[in-house]
């Protein structure tokens, strides 16, 4: 995949991240009952966040949380 194109799925994957905790700090706050929203953005944006992370930073963030489960 191209560079560019990875970088823009990270980018977006990262902005529909941030969105989807706005959206739960809303929810807290108000009591709306979004919660099948923000899981489907959290969802989507997670596999656009992991279309835009290169193998070796994957391999990374594995090996990170097995440790960290591990523990």
């Amino acid at each position: 995949m191209n560079k560019d194109l990875k970088g823009m799925c990270f980018f977006l994957g990262m902005i529909g991240l941030a969105y989807a905790a706005i959206l739960v700090v809303v929810m807290l706050f108000t009591g709306f009952k979004i919660l099948k929203s923000i899981v489907f953005i959290s969802a989507f944006s997670s596999f656009l966040v992991s279309l835009g992370l290169t193998p070796q930073v994957k391999q990374r963030l594995v090996q990170v949380i097995k440790q960290k489960v591990a523990r």
